[in-house]
């Protein structure tokens, strides 16, 4: 006894419906974005951290206490996107500093990101003697407070470098000063015409630094003993 079976039909009863078409999907926002437009990818307080080292001269623990405590929750992605600009980040745990240079890098030609201020003869002498003055007291870990008088004295050896009478030359020492303040090397403290030294100066300039500073004052030196007029002038004062 044969089975009969049914044959197949050619086509199914119904046919595949067509793929819809594709829909643009619309453009998701980063979840960092803070603006319309914003194409950054880091937490605002990350970026403001970035700010503050751009613009300088250093992210502190004692005055910026958030931003360092973000600076060093962040560390690796900040390195990052400062590398992105041949920047590099110095940082101090223990002093609780950091702050950023262009990265040396003799294989390259690498751009000046961050603007360095020329100083003068003065300039010069003065930070030398600031940094002398933090690694006397590094050991003990004592703050550095300095005088308006204190440092007229001790620069008044340079005098006949400049060629000024003693008001001139004193001038020319509280313009330095306030130099220093803008960059906060030096600090206004509670007395008149006190400041406390940062410690910034002793990572900024280390031992190779100093060597160069002092070698720089004694060519100042014994250029204005071969002078002429036995002074540096306003134009030649100001040390690379």
């Amino acid at each position: 006894m044969t089975e009969r079976t049914t044959p197949r039909r050619a086509y199914p009863d119904e046919m595949p419906g067509a793929p819809a078409p594709d829909r643009p999907t619309e453009p998701t926002a980063p979840t960092s974005a803070l603006f319309e437009g914003d194409a950054g990818e880091l937490p605002e307080d990350v970026r403001r951290v970035l700010v503050l080292l751009l613009q300088g001269p250093f992210v502190s623990r004692d005055s910026h206490p958030r931003p360092w405590a973000t600076l060093l929750g962040h560390e690796e992605v900040v390195r990052s996107r400062l590398g992105d600009l041949f920047l590099e980040l110095v940082l101090d745990r223990d002093r609780g500093l950091g702050f950023i240079r262009k990265v040396t890098a003799p294989e390259l030609d690498v751009p000046g990101v961050v603007r360095s201020n020329r100083l003068t003869l003065i300039d010069t002498a003065l930070v030398l003697h600031l940094r002398e003055l933090l690694l006397r007291a590094e050991s003990d870990e004592l703050r550095v407070i300095v005088g308006r008088d204190e440092l007229t004295e001790v620069l008044a050896v340079y005098q006949p470098l400049t060629g000024t009478n003693r008001a001139g030359y004193e001038n020319r020492i509280q313009a330095s000063v306030e130099k220093l303040k803008r960059s906060s090397v030096l600090r206004s403290t509670k007395e008149p015409d006190r400041y406390e030294v940062s410690p910034i100066l002793g990572l900024v300039f280390g031992a190779d630094e100093v060597i160069a500073v002092t070698r720089e004052l004694r060519r100042f030196a014994a250029e204005a003993a071969a002078g002429p007029a036995g002074g540096v002038t306003a134009a030649d004062e100001e040390a690379g």
